[in-house]
């Protein structure tokens, strides 16, 4: 079975953090094992450049990255975050590499502009992935732990959504399940309820209906763009949460569900009684 795991930068803040999460990691992460971990990093991003005097400015969830921003981004994103990661990850036990969307050309992208023309920097829209690296990392039973950088044909790096880098890596290497890892309790409906299920019709309902936002609404969309991939099985869960971890690796997985869980898939699922 094939896992991708993207997880939210809040989760690998402080070291108590990474630790955690690394120990998480160890428990499910053996040789034979196929997984692939994204990770984010948006917040520590976001005081690397405030530190630099750098202002963050987003539209519609994404950051509008200038040469000095995209600098940071490099340097947050695959260097420290990325190697806190690797080191927690090293002291579980886990013999992992980090990686970026860079390496081997992992991550293709072009330049992202909005509808409208719209020009957001060094933003790209991910064209395609390659997993020979992290592929050739699983053959080794080394853990592939990925940065959300990608490249174009003309040797520019950009900077990628997470979520939308860990939705490519999952289509294009036909992954079994798709994960993401957040700090919340999940996908709420409008009486404020946290949903366990979600039918992939009633995902643009969600979006449409305005009861979504910030983080989970991208998350949404990225989930829209996975099943559109052609992946049967996305799920949303509270990485908080030792339960979300587990079943990652459970071929039932989608009738099983933890706390703070939601499943969204293009199969017929079945309701909690």
């Amino acid at each position: 079975m094939k896992v991708v795991v993207k997880i939210g930068g809040t989760l690998l803040e402080d070291a108590a953090g990474r630790k955690r999460i690394a120990a998480l990691l160890a428990r499910h992460f053996e040789p034979g094992r196929r997984l692939l971990v994204v990770h984010g990093g948006g917040q520590q991003l976001t005081t690397y450049l405030e530190r630099a005097g750098v202002a963050s400015e987003f539209v519609n969830g994404l950051r509008v990255t200038t040469a000095e921003a995209l600098d940071g981004v490099v340097k947050v994103l695959a260097g420290t975050v990325n190697h806190n990661l690797l080191a927690a990850l090293h002291a579980a036990g886990v013999a992992a590499v980090g990686i970026s969307g860079i390496d081997g050309g992992c991550l293709s992208a072009e330049k992202l502009r909005g509808d409208q023309g719209e020009d957001w920097g060094y933003v790209g829209r991910i064209t395609r992935a390659d997993p020979r690296v992290w592929e050739a990392l699983l053959d080794a039973d080394l853990l592939p732990v990925m940065a959300c950088l990608a490249v174009g044909e003309d040797g520019q790096i950009y900077n990628v959504n997470a979520d939308q880098a860990a939705v490519a890596c999952a289509v294009h290497w036909q992954a079994d399940r798709l994960v993401f890892l957040t700090d919340v309790e999940g996908v709420r409906d409008s009486q404020g309820r946290v949903l366990d299920r979600v039918a992939a019709e009633d995902t643009r309902a969600l979006l449409q209906s305005g009861v979504v936002a910030g983080g989970m609404l991208a998350k949404l969309h990225a989930v829209e763009e996975a099943l559109a991939g052609g992946l049967s099985q996305v799920r949303i869960s509270n990485g908080h949460r030792d339960g979300a971890w587990d079943d990652l690796f459970s071929e039932d997985a989608i009738e099983k569900g933890a706390a703070g869980t939601v499943f969204v898939s293009s199969l017929p699922v079945a309701k909690k009684s």
